[in-house]
């Protein structure tokens, strides 16, 4: 149930965050907005628990003040892979269409 509020809720932010760029950056800050705040991050190691990577880092980092940047893991592989596949659809859809 909290995954499903915070999809949306973090979907209508994106689209909101893209509302105040321009039209050629709109698609950028809208797809990197969504994989930065949607990557998900195991909470412990030995657990199958997972939060949204940002703000675990947030936290631990904020309250527990443990500086560790294991949960950012996930977030620096999906961003430059999410980036390829962003790149990889426009390329295909100007040859193509």
């Amino acid at each position: 149930m909290f995954w499903c509020i915070y999809l949306l809720s973090i979907t209508i932010f994106s689209f909101l965050l893209g509302t105040l760029a321009t039209k050629k950056t709109k698609r950028i800050i809208v797809f990197s907005s969504l994989v930065i705040l949607l990557t998900p991050a195991q909470i412990e190691v030995g657990l199958n628990n997972y939060a949204p990577a940002l703000f675990t880092f947030l936290f631990n980092s904020l309250l527990e003040q443990d500086y560790s940047l294991r949960v950012l893991r996930p977030v620096f592989l999906t961003l430059p892979i999410s980036f390829l596949f962003l790149t990889l659809f426009f390329l295909f859809r100007k040859k193509f269409f």
